[in-house]
């Protein structure tokens, strides 16, 4: 009888390259980029903190993300700044890609590539990046194209890292598709670069490198080859104090040595690899040591200690109740038998090995024949109670006459005790139907009201706008003119006289402008309410920010008029009473869902106060009930925010 010789095994971790990594204390991370955030007044560094922002949303929020992002490239048109527009389109790419929005993502990437000329800055990350998406639609010869231009790219600006990373994403694409000497080469060329580098990122990742090329020559059995970089990651892991990969290392040396019939050179290494273990408490890893060790003694000779360490694997693989394992063991034992010559119990443990082996298949054939065995009995009960059934239906046919009688009167009971249950719910139902079209009457009689109140409303605004801009400031420009022709006189009143009414003058086109904007009358909502900030911006202290994201934004006048008084009623509460330093405001547009933020950093106010009294939100929530919306807001000493969200198929 042949035996197998024993399987070596190694774990082989896969380097996973990526552009982003949650961490535990990304939350943290955020929180103390928003307060730098709140003090920062330089325009360059509050673009830094956008990007981080951004960066730092992408694993915890993508609408936060692309928030930040769009920030970010508000404020490089403002400094004009070529370098954070790459920055922004790398990053609304990455959270684009992360959503799955493949389009999208493709198109920021593009275009980030054409900013980076114009910018001279790098384009490595988006190589990388657009390597990525490729690989994530499944397109990988496409994703392997990226990745050997940005490779080249990096090459020629001596960018190691685009070069470290790049090469580990091309040898898994190779390993993928099995293909051993570009897997190698790949891979040889990153650890060159590791090599040559003091870049913490690389010293970090070529351990992991390393032992997958030791892992891949073991399964060649290139067992020289294998030590050589088997070494060369513990040596990378040691420094870098990762104790897992170290004991990986410590154990794929030594079955290595073990496999060379070099059991003095492989015991060091295996001992060193089961304390880490047991400090971990990795009990399948534990099972893996022992039983290289029991091999290894057992090429020296030493039964009593191999038997001490196949027992100890023994015992735990059996605590786990995990039969390959317990298989495994049993064959590394019979191995060790038949290196002594014991060849019975070599036998023994090998038989033992088959049996385990074979175990999950008996499991299966006793679960068939169990099913066969129930299903015979099931078979036999069947006939049983057939035959038992027909002894019954010949009683009760005896019965069936004394109960014929008795039965028509009970379905004459049950059938008026139906029928009156029947007409019963036939009144409920149109009750119901009757409640339904009076609350339907209700509805639609108080939307009347509330339209009929805001359409009157906004004419009284026209009317009041044109007065002031017709009337008033006709007057006042008059009064001006004629008080001018005084000025020779250089009386030190009218010049005082026509200062006021200059300022008079503007404070009437301001009144007549926010009463009656005329960009939302010729333009779209979005339009209108940047015009709208951008005056509020130069006439008043707070700085108003305004962002939009999502789908474009289509709706009737009369909804776009209700939802710009609401911003600007809201604005001018936070600019009247807030005494804050900034405002902003944020409208997003996702499938049938309209979402309206603006929040202030000011002093707050007594929100149970505001509610219970209708204070300065009566108004506000009228324009709500006619948008079908809901409305929540919370305040603070820290400053107030307000969220409206609207459902657009629920708009009249």
């Amino acid at each position: 009888m042949s035996y197998k010789p024993i399987v070596l095994k190694i774990s082989i971790i896969m380097l996973i390259f990526c552009s982003s990594l949650v961490t535990n204390g990304q939350h943290k991370i955020i929180d103390s980029l928003k307060i730098q955030l709140n003090k920062s007044k330089q325009d360059t560094v509050k673009a830094e903190l956008f990007g981080k922002l951004a960066y730092q949303y992408i694993n915890v929020n993508i609408d936060s993300s692309l928030v930040y992002s769009s920030r970010l490239y508000n404020l490089s048109n403002l400094i004009k700044s070529e370098k954070f527009k790459v920055l922004s389109s790398l990053h609304k790419g990455t959270a684009f890609m992360f959503s799955n929005k493949y389009d999208s993502a493709h198109y920021y990437y593009q275009l980030g590539i054409k900013q980076a000329d114009k910018a001279k800055t790098s384009k490595s990350a988006f190589y990388s990046n657009l390597g990525i998406l490729y690989k994530r639609q499944g397109k990988l010869e496409k994703a392997l194209e990226l990745y050997l231009e940005g490779y080249q790219y990096d090459k020629e600006n001596n960018d190691e890292y685009g070069q470290f990373f790049k090469l580990g994403n091309i040898s898994n694409l190779y390993r993928y598709w099995e293909d051993s000497e570009n897997f190698i080469k790949y891979s040889e060329e990153a650890i060159e670069i590791s090599d040559k580098t003091n870049d913490k990122r690389i010293l970090n990742a070529v351990g992991i490198i390393t032992n997958n090329i030791g892992a891949f020559y073991t399964q060649l059995e290139n067992y020289e080859e294998a030590l050589k970089y088997f070494k060369k990651s513990l040596e990378q892991n040691l420094k870098i104090g990762n104790n897992k990969e170290i004991s990986r290392n410590f154990n794929n040396i030594g079955a290595v040595y073990s496999e060379l019939n070099n059991p003095d050179e492989a015991i060091p290494y295996l001992k060193k690899a089961l304390k880490i273990r047991q400090e971990l408490k990795d009990e399948i890893e534990l099972v893996e040591t022992n039983m290289c060790l029991g091999s290894a003694y057992g090429k020296k000779g030493n039964k009593k200690i191999s038997q001490s360490y196949f027992n100890e694997a023994m015992r735990i693989a059996k605590g786990l109740n995990n039969i390959p394992l317990i298989s495994e063991t049993y064959l590394a034992i019979s191995n060790t038998y038949l290196e002594n010559n014991q060849t019975l119990k070599a036998h023994e443990n090998y038989k033992l090995h088959i049996a385990y082996r074979d175990s999950v298949f008996n499991l299966e054939n006793q679960k068939n024949k169990n099913d066969i065995e129930a299903k015979y009995e099931t078979e036999k009960k069947d006939k049983e109670l057939a035959e038992q059934k027909l002894t019954l239906e010949q009683q009760e046919l005896e019965l069936q006459k004394k109960k014929t009688q008795y039965s028509y009167m009970t379905g004459t009971v049950l059938l008026l005790l139906v029928g009156s249950t029947l007409l019963w719910l036939l009144f409920q139902q149109r009750q119901k139907r009757k409640n339904q079209e009076i609350l339907t009457l209700k509805r639609e009689q108080q939307v009347q009201t509330l339209e009929s109140l805001i359409e009157g409303e906004e004419k009284e605004r026209f009317r009041i706008a044109k007065e002031l801009h017709d009337g008033v400031n006709v007057d006042l420009s008059t009064i001006k003119y004629k008080l001018t022709s005084l000025l020779e006189k250089n009386n030190q009143v009218i010049n005082e006289a026509v200062a006021m009414i200059d300022k008079s003058c503007e404070q009437v086109r301001a009144i007549s402008h926010n009463l009656v904007p005329p960009a939302l009358k010729n333009f779209s909502l979005i339009e209108a309410i940047e015009d709208y900030m951008g005056t509020m911006n130069t006439i008043h202290e707070p700085e108003i920010n305004f962002h939009h994201i999502g789908d474009a934004i289509e709706l009737s006048k009369k909804v776009e008029i209700n939802i710009f008084r609401i911003v600007q009623e809201l604005v001018n509460n936070s600019v009247k009473h807030a005494n804050a330093n900034e405002i902003n405001v944020q409208l997003s547009h996702r499938e049938n869902l309209l979402q309206l933020t603006i929040e202030d950093d000011g002093e707050g106010f007594n929100k149970d106060a505001v509610t219970s009294e209708g204070i300065g939100l009566k108004n506000i929530q009228s324009r709500v009930d006619y948008l079908n919306a809901k409305m929540d807001f919370d305040t603070s000493a820290k400053g107030t925010s307000y969220i409206i969200e609207i459902n657009t198929t629920e708009l009249s």
